[in-house]
């Protein structure tokens, strides 16, 4: 018998074995075979359509890292820059729809803020339609990224320089800025072959998250859910695309934001008079807050006015009523004394006649 007969009899052997252990434990402990196991279900369609859907779509380019593609002789030594290739949003106005609908081209990489999060920039910090500021600030965040994984990366070549003491200045304050990320990792990086991996994983991470800020779309003034998937002919080509049109949910839970209202009120006036005509049984104020206030100065003093009319009447009235009141008294004392002399008088004139 040869050895390699021998080997293949030890493997039927052991998986003979192996095979008997777990069917003692699955009797001993599962009821086997009397329990058939988890029953087989099958897929939901509707999740099953919405992955396939999903599947279907591009992805998004990515920017970090940049394509090597030098266009000048820098560009060629260090490399293409990195640059913001952030997702377009397309705004238009319908006379059906509104005037602050937009689409943006779905990716299978595309991701919102969380609605809870979008509802609280949009209240809180008066960001509805003008998101300028917080362009702004991805853009810092994403170029503050680049300069962290920059010095990340000079950190980490640093070690091949054995002339260099990073321990002096002015070395140590690249030290003190990215060291307390190395020391966080190390704990979860493995070592392959006494090669640390912690300076791959930050930078890896650094620039993941760097170029998830391109996939980033900010859907204000809607609520990221409120979006629509449908299809576009955009450049002769059928694209998919979200929706964002009709009314913001926001304006109808919360107050209009007021420079807003009065850009409608002294610029654009279709746009309040659309709002009125479609979405005004909803109880919503379109006008300016300073519109509304000089309606209610009007009607209050009005209504002071009115009041003030009425008082005259009342007091008009009393006036009638007491005097006409005191002339009855005086007319019942007057008829009084009247009927008292005429007394006095004929009895007087009895007694003289005797």
């Amino acid at each position: 018998m040869t050895l390699e007969r021998k080997i293949l009899e030890f493997k039927f052997a052991t998986i003979e074995k192996v095979s008997s252990l777990y069917e003692k434990i699955a009797t001993q402990f599962f009821n086997y075979p009397q329990n058939p196991g988890m029953l087989l279900t099958d897929p939901d369609p509707k999740n099953f359509t919405l992955s396939e859907y999903v599947s279907r779509l591009p992805i998004h380019a990515k920017s970090v890292p940049p394509d090597p593609q030098p266009t000048n002789i820098l560009e060629a030594l260090v490399g293409n820059l990195p640059k913001t290739s952030t997702i377009e949003k397309v705004f238009y106005e319908h006379r059906h729809d509104g005037y602050y609908n937009f689409y943006v081209e779905n990716y299978r990489n595309i991701f919102f803020l969380p609605d809870w999060l979008s509802q609280w920039i949009q209240i809180h910090f008066d960001m509805s339609v003008d998101i300028t500021m917080l362009e702004l600030l991805r853009e810092s965040i994403f170029i503050g990224l680049l300069l962290f994984l920059a010095i990340l990366q000079f950190r980490v070549q640093l070690y091949w320089f054995l002339t260099i003491n990073p321990y002096t200045r002015p070395w140590v304050y690249l030290i003190s800025l990215t060291d307390w990320i190395f020391d966080v990792i190390a704990g979860f990086s493995p070592v392959i072959l006494g090669l640390d991996l912690s300076s791959a994983i930050i930078s890896g991470l650094v620039g993941k998250f760097a170029d998830s800020l391109n996939h980033l779309v900010f859907t204000m003034p809607f609520l990221p859910s409120e979006g629509q998937p449908g299809k576009l002919m955009i450049d002769g080509q059928l694209k998919d695309v979200i929706l964002y049109r009709y009314l913001p949910s926001l304006w109808y839970t919360h107050p209009i934001p007021d420079d807003l209202r009065e850009f409608w009120y002294t610029e654009r006036p279709e746009i309040l008079k659309f709002m009125k005509k479609n979405y005004g049984h909803l109880d919503i104020e379109f006008l300016p807050n300073r519109i509304l206030k000089e309606m209610y100065d009007k009607q209050h003093d009005f209504t002071t006015i009115t009041n003030g009319l009425d008082s005259i009447k009342t007091v008009s009235t009393n006036i009638v009523c007491e005097s006409t009141t005191y002339i009855n008294e005086i007319n019942q004392v007057i008829n009084h004394k009247q009927f008292l002399l005429l007394n006095f008088v004929e009895n007087s004139l009895d007694k003289f006649s005797f």
